[in-house]
């Protein structure tokens, strides 16, 4: 296409290009087919193309020439005209670095067939990529996103002044014109965009949305509010089917976003269950009315039959709130009704930040404590809700971009929340954890003492980068008292010093949950010496929490992500060997909520080769005992049937599995409740065929237990959630007891990795990007020295992953990990000294199993001691079973199950 072009003419080619999009795309003229791509040329000046209503109605690509960028323009005085519209039968479209102006209704708009409780009917404009546009000066909104046009995503958009249609002064409250209008599309994700001068709210998905993810925004300057989970919808646009009580919004993700300067409600929630708003940065919101972070209403449209149903469930956690004055959290009531409110139980908020300027906390719903507009100051909040508790009240410096200046109190005050992996610049996210968008800090202003209080000579020395050197040529006019005084400034500074580094660090020791297990730590009660002259053994466990819907990017992006599995781990592994000959094995625990055939078949294909194993992996939150038990059943059982992927007991035939629990919260641990819901899921857990639990350790995470590099047994109490805080390690001679063994990996103090050079960061045998598997970090591991009680040689080492996230597999499948294994099997593998061997998670059981039997030796050949591999491998245990493992099995009994 070209705006030199001809539609009488022209053929398509480069050399003869035709002349108008629509002409392209009208049906009669049979031209683009199903998967073209159509190329707008698009030089200055010669770049806009006058055309209204531009319509896909099969799947195409519409972009800009490389290097151009071409321009679709729609007066906004053509009646009800849209400048782009793609039909449903056009989903799998692109639209490519285009700009888009005008349209009297929206700029870019998914269309549907939807027809509430036609379920045949229901499909809308899906899977539809929009990135690199331009949006802008649209008549109503930006981009309209109808019923059932699912998995939208918009990529490094920016959206600006939508609501040309309005003549200037209209009031706010009768324009309609957002940046995003979302209504009942699902899984929709808006990543990198930027997004201001809008007329009414910047972007809201709402009529049931769910799986929603929106991410590393800029949201600014806004006519009503700056990103809406849920808003207020007409009935008829719900699919009570799927969502028969009305949630406006379902399972929403607002994470890593800046919004700044909205006249309401900068992150609002109505109607939404399961919410999470998590490490946002919200600048000068609720300008007019509502508050930073708002719990409304949803009357959806005064329907006699709607659900209108509260918020329910959310976390609010990391999010970083500047205000000078006005309402930093509001939860709404209203008697209209019959009596409706704007959340029910906890708002799930902690670990925040608000400006120490003012700013209110408000709880309008009608029971004891709650907290009218005139009261409430955060702790009288966190009296009235049980939230906040972790949170901060202080002054946090920002450069013009909202990024935290270096000693702002954002730095290392949040929390780890599973669903961030980076910051709204793509960083990843390490411990210590920072509120707000982002992680990283912007350069510190040039000195700290405040130039206003300092003559020349003093703003001159301070402006050099020195606040103490900023004081001699003020001593120079001070009397003599007080320059002595003042001689001892450099002292006193170091004691100031001193004293904050203190401070902060009992501040650091509590926001990251280490005084449940510091002093086990310090106690270093596990080790125990081994024997002069004694060849020690150490067992390589590595397990994977396997996620290939992580964030929820789609089946192709699933497949990409298990395909890099297949490809690059046999190549890794071909050049490594342990003492028993085998290759590094890598345990997938794969999670029963995204379980897919053909994931599955392609990790067990992994497995026949001997590189892996696969077990149990579970998030759930709120759950049940009979919920619990008919998950784990069903799953085990399909794992077992269908794909062999799982042992089954030789006597009952139930199948046999190893565990790690999703967001830590193993037996209901998590303080909040959230997460599990069942506190006696240890009992479960055996009763459903589990022999071993793996989830640990969970720090920073307050799931983390008091019991720290141990191997023990942990009792079930369903009066009490988190039973396995405690047990009964496991020791030589010793017989199983309680209801689960817990497998722990290496827990401490990085004392050469220290954050300011002072604090040492923790370690928690994590292995990502952002922490490679050093040689330091492997003698660290070993050096803890986890093992059986009164087996010290046997030393076993679980570290643990995310593996099928992108930003880490370079690390776990390329030289990082690599090196990792070279240096183990030549610093641990001499075979005089040390021998090593890779095992898997029933491996790592099984050779402990062996050593509670008394057994000794090599425990290579305990392998399979008790729970035998699967059925995908069976052939390879039989080659490998030694006359060590048969007599280990002969010699005692005591571990049949």
């Amino acid at each position: 296409m070209s705006t030199s072009g001809s539609d009488t003419t022209g053929d398509g080619r480069l050399q003869s290009p035709f002349r108008t999009i629509k002409h392209l795309l009208a049906q009669n003229e049979g031209i683009a087919k199903a998967g073209d791509t159509i190329v707008l040329r698009g030089p200055p000046g010669e770049n806009t193309y006058e055309e209204c209503d531009v319509r896909l109605r099969v799947p195409l690509t519409l972009q800009s020439y490389p290097g151009e960028r071409a321009h679709v323009h729609c007066d906004i005085h053509t009646p009800d005209s849209v400048a782009i519209q793609i039909d449903p039968a056009a989903s799998g479209s692109t639209l490519r670095n285009l700009e888009i102006s005008g349209g009297a209704v929206y700029g870019v708009m998914m269309q549907t067939n939807w027809s509430q409780g036609d379920v045949t009917g229901n499909t809308g404009a899906s899977n539809i990529l929009l990135e690199d546009l331009l949006i802008r000066d649209t008549g109503r909104d930006g981009i309209k996103i109808t019923p059932q046009s699912n998995n939208v995503t918009v990529r490094r958009t920016e959206i600006r002044n939508t609501g040309a249609i309005y003549p200037p002064g209209t009031p706010t409250e009768d324009m309609n014109a957002d940046g995003i209008d979302n209504v009942n599309g699902s899984s929709m994700l808006v990543e990198d965009s930027w997004i201001h001068e809008i007329a009414t709210t910047g972007l809201y998905f709402k009529g049931g949305a769910a799986d929603v993810v929106i991410q590393r925004n800029r949201i600014e300057n806004t006519g009503v509010a700056g990103i809406l989970v849920g808003f207020d919808t007409s009935p008829e646009y719900f699919d009570i089917g799927r969502n028969p009580r009305y949630y406006e919004s379902v399972r929403g993700i607002v994470r890593n976003n800046v919004v700044r300067n909205t006249a309401y409600a900068g992150i609002g929630l109505y109607a939404a269950k399961d919410a999470l708003v998590a490490n946002n940065t919200i600048i000068d919101a609720g300008r007019t009315g509502h508050a930073a972070l708002y719990f409304g209403i949803s009357f959806q449209d005064w329907g006699s039959h709607a659900g209108r149903p509260p918020s329910v469930n959310p976390r609010l956690l990391n999010n970083l709130v500047r205000m000078q004055g006005g309402t930093c959290i509001e939860i709404r009531q209203s008697e209209e009704l019959g009596g409706l409110q704007g959340l029910d139980g906890s708002p799930g908020s902690n670990w925040n930040g608000f400006e120490d300027a003012g700013c209110r906390f408000v709880d309008n719903r009608a029971r004891t404590g709650f907290l009218p507009a005139a009261a409430g100051s955060l702790a009288q909040w966190r009296k009235a809700t049980g939230s906040d508790t972790d949170s901060v009240q202080a002054v946090f410096p920002l450069d013009d971009d909202g990024k935290p200046l270096a000693e702002s109190p954002a730095v290392g005050a949040g929390t780890i929340v599973a669903d961030i992996g980076d910051d709204i610049e793509g960083v990843k996210r390490t411990p210590p954890y920072s509120i707000g968008a982002f992680q990283s800090v912007a350069p510190a202003a040039a000195g700290v003492v405040p130039m206003t209080l300092l003559p020349g000579g003093a703003r001159r020395a301070t402006a050099a980068g020195s606040a103490l050197l900023a004081l001699a040529p003020f001593s120079e006019v001070l009397p003599t008292r007080q320059r002595r005084w003042l001689s001892m400034a450099p002292w006193l500074a170091t004691l100031a010093l001193m004293l904050a580094a203190i401070t902060y660090g009992a501040l650091l020791i509590r926001k990251r949950n280490v005084t449940g297990w510091l002093w086990a730590y310090l106690r270093q009660d596990w080790r125990e010496p081994v024997a002069a002259g004694t060849t020690r053994h150490l067992l390589f466990c590595f397990v994977d929490h396997f996620e290939p819907g992580w964030q929820s990017p789609g089946l192709a992006v699933e497949r990409a992500r298990v395909a890099r599995w297949s490809r690059d781990l046999p190549t890794l592994c071909a050049g490594h060997r342990d003492a028993d000959g085998r290759p590094p094995v890598h345990t997938f625990f794969y999670p029963e909520e995204e379980y897919r055939p053909e994931h599955i078949d392609a990790l067990v294909d992994l497995c026949r080769q001997g590189l892996g194993e696969i077990e149990i992996h579970l998030h759930h939150d709120n759950d049940s005992e009979a919920g619990l038990r008919g998950t784990l059943s069903g799953f085990t059982e399909l794992l077992a049937r269908r794909h062999d992927a799982l042992p089954r007991d030789p006597f009952s035939g139930q199948p046999r599995w190893a565990f790690i629990h999703g967001n830590w919260a193993l037996d209901n641990s998590h303080p909040s409740g959230r997460h599990c819901g069942v506190s006696n899921e240890l009992v479960i857990l055996r009763e459903q065929g589990c022999y071993a639990d793996f989830t640990l350790p969970a720090a920073p995470d307050p799931c983390q237990t008091r019991t720290i590099n141990s191997i023990y047994y942990a009792t079930g109490d369903p009066a009490r959630s988190k039973s396995h805080d405690t047990g009964v390690r496991v020791r030589t001679g010793g017989v199983g007891e309680g209801d689960l063994m817990i497998i722990q990996g290496p827990l401490g103090l990085r004392w050469k990795d220290r954050k300011f050079g002072i604090f040492p960061r923790i370690e928690n045998a994590d292995v990502r990007a952002g922490a490679p598997p050093t040689r330091e970090r492997i003698d660290g591991w070993v050096k803890t020295g986890i093992h059986v009680a009164g087996r010290p040689e046997w030393i076993i080492v679980k570290v643990h992953t995310h593996g099928a996230e992108e930003v880490d597999m370079d690390t776990l499948l390329g030289s990082a990990m690599d090196e990792a294994y070279a240096y183990m099997e030549s610093r641990y593998n001499d075979g005089e000294h040390w021998k090593l061997h890779y095992v898997s998670a029933r491996e790592t059981y099984n050779i402990i199993k062996a050593a509670e039997c008394g057994l000794s030796g090599d425990p290579g050949g305990y392998r399979d001691f008790d729970i035998p591999r699967p059925a995908y491998g069976v052939h390879h245990v039989q080659e490998a079973r030694t006359p060590a493992d048969a007599a280990g099995t002969e010699e005692c009994n005591a571990f049949a199950s």
